[in-house]
């Protein structure tokens, strides 16, 4: 199969991928509103069309995984050092959300002020997140502002 017949398939899929995606997002939109009331509110999370947008999502999700571990092994053949790398970063990055982790936070359900309360669990899962992310946007913007800087030095 050739380059052109390949990208045109990849094309396709990838419109039809988005086509149904917006499609079931627009489910989404046509729900009862949250002062609807609680009964109404409930039948429609339970019906239809919220199983297939989160089925949707979850399909989509699991793909992109396959994708990106069938990437790694190509890439790992083609160009192992560069993959090597890149694996390691990932796995920096798992260790630093690790400790993040583990480090807790002394917030809570009342203390974020939250309309729904959530699990003492969750708001460490997300802190831990959001401080791995933070971080990694700090060090990219620290290389960014070096690297013009770092290339005059080596010269």
């Amino acid at each position: 199969m050739n380059s052109n017949k390949l990208n045109f398939i990849l094309n396709i899929v990838k419109v039809a991928l988005v086509v149904v995606g917006v499609g079931i997002s627009i489910f989404l939109f046509t729900g009862p509103n949250v002062t609807a009331g609680t009964a109404e509110v409930e039948a429609f999370r339970d019906g239809a069309k919220m199983s297939a947008a989160i089925y949707f999502t979850i399909a989509v999700l699991l793909a992109l995984v396959a994708i990106v571990f069938i990437f790694f092994f190509v890439q790992l053949a083609s160009n192992p050092k560069k993959t090597i790398i890149s694996i390691i970063g990932l796995v920096i990055a798992l260790g630093i959300y690790l400790i993040f982790y583990a480090m807790g936070t002394s917030d809570t359900s009342d203390s974020l002020l939250l309309k729904n309360p959530v699990d003492k669990g969750t708001v460490v899962t997300t802190t831990a997140g959001l401080f791995t992310v933070l971080l990694g946007l700090g060090v990219g913007v620290i290389v960014i502002l070096a690297g013009p800087l770092m290339g005059r030095y080596r010269k």
